[in-house]
């Protein structure tokens, strides 16, 4: 490890203990970082108390970051409803945020600016403002449903797919996301698909990592004894077309008619297409699947500890932390092979199936299912096997390494002229 301790700013607008998502991200890359650098983070206010409350209450072992709390005028968060509002929200917050911090950076209190979340290229932010170094990642925004699978979705889902992909081809003509390219020392790319996007004059400077990984916090110490009477599959997650949709309730289906034996499949989570899932569950004739809401960290690790497989169709995801706490739980998983997971669950390791088609991966699902299902054997291999590759190549002792090293060479570098000199 390198001994120089980087003076850094993180931009998390999303940071929140306790939590998933990009909130987590936020937090424990920070978390993380802040063991061999020096890290203030700045992020929204609206954080603040949950911050103040974690730490005051001990749930973790110091030392912290410093945190820097911005939010824009409160008349404005009336706006911030919905996706278009949110984004403009985020934007407009990035952007007042990031000039505060050219002011109190006039006497250089920190050498390296560190964009975090929201990680996606797709939503303009303007970190790329800051009077530092500048490190740009881990970010995705490449990722996208295979046009393959677009017969898993209504029309108004249809069309939403084409938007982003529509949009992604329009990337190379917008300015604040080639800006934020061409100033980055240095980019992180979440996922292959990501590394696509960015225009081939920008890769000498772009290297692959993930946004999550997994830490003995969330291994246990041997796999669970597993001797159901009746098969369980897990899946987790928000329920949002992109991770929960007809094709995971059509493939069981297709399953349910060839196993002929009891099954239980249990869905954890929520959100807007929860109504719809549960009526075409119905029409399907699926009994045997308990959509059971939100639950508790703690009850999401005792369902994965009593299940037998881990069943996903999400399709558009970097480092999705479910598949890590699944296959930290010693659980083998049938996914389709796309962005995030085709990384997380090694090749060889797990049930990967093809975006050729609807029809294709509906069958081909069904068919992981089968196999699991038919051997205890193959699901324990497949899940030490999982587990290895993980234990190898994503792990947050990687990850802090990577960082340490990232950091060190930008630090060995001749700081980029400054184009926007602080008023």
């Amino acid at each position: 490890m390198n001994d120089r301790r980087a003076k850094v700013l993180i931009i998390a607008y999303a940071c929140r203990p306790g939590e998933s998502s990009e909130r987590q991200v936020g937090w424990h890359w920070s978390r993380l970082i802040q063991q061999n650098h020096d890290v203030t983070v700045l992020t929204r206010e609206t954080h603040r108390r949950h911050i103040e409350a974690w730490i005051a209450g001990g749930k973790e072992e110091g030392p912290f970051p410093e945190f820097l709390y911005y939010d824009l005028p409160p008349w404005l968060a009336k706006f911030k409803k919905g996706e278009r509002g949110l984004y403009l929200y985020y934007t407009l917050w990035t952007l007042l945020a990031v000039l505060w911090c050219r002011r109190l950076n006039r006497d250089g209190r920190w050498e390296i600016t560190h964009f975090l979340t929201f990680g996606t290229l797709l939503w303009p932010q303007f970190g790329f403002l800051m009077n530092t170094r500048y490190l740009l990642g881990p970010v995705g925004g490449g990722e996208r449903v295979p046009l393959a699978l677009r017969g898993s979705f209504a029309t108004a889902g249809q069309l939403k797919i084409l938007v982003r992909h529509l949009v992604q081809r329009l990337m190379l003509v917008n300015p604040v996301f080639l800006a934020n390219l061409s100033r980055a020392d240095l980019i992180l790319a979440r996922t292959e698909e990501t590394l696509d996007m960015i225009p081939s004059r920008y890769r000498h400077k772009t290297e692959l990592l993930l946004e999550t990984a997994i830490g003995p916090d969330m291994l246990l110490q041997s796999a669970p004894e597993r001797a159901n009477a009746t098969l369980r599959i897990v899946s987790v997650g928000r329920l949002i077309t992109s991770k929960f949709n007809p094709l995971l309730l059509e493939a069981l289906a297709e399953f349910k008619e060839r196993w002929k034996r009891p099954f239980r499949m249990t869905i954890i989570g929520d959100g807007p297409e929860r109504a719809r899932l549960e009526v075409l569950r119905d029409r399907l004739g699926l009994t045997e699947v308990d959509f059971v809401g939100s639950k508790t960290s703690k009850e999401v690790y005792e369902e994965l500890r009593a299940s037998d497989i881990y069943f996903s169709t999400t399709m558009k995801e970097g480092g999705t932390w479910a598949f890590f706490e699944a296959i930290a739980h010693h659980l083998p998983v049938v996914c389709l092979k796309v962005n995030g997971p085709d990384m997380i669950v090694g090749d060889g390791c797990g049930i990967k199936v093809p975006a050729v088609s609807h029809a294709a991966a509906r069958s081909q699902l069904a068919d992981g299912l089968l196999q699991l299902a038919g051997s205890p054997d193959l699901r324990s291999k497949f899940a030490r096997d999982a587990l290895s590759h993980l234990e190898t190549n994503y792990t947050w002792d990687r990850v802090a390494q990577t960082i340490d090293r990232v950091y060190a060479g930008l630090l060995a570098r001749p700081r980029q002229d400054d184009r926007f000199p602080a008023q």
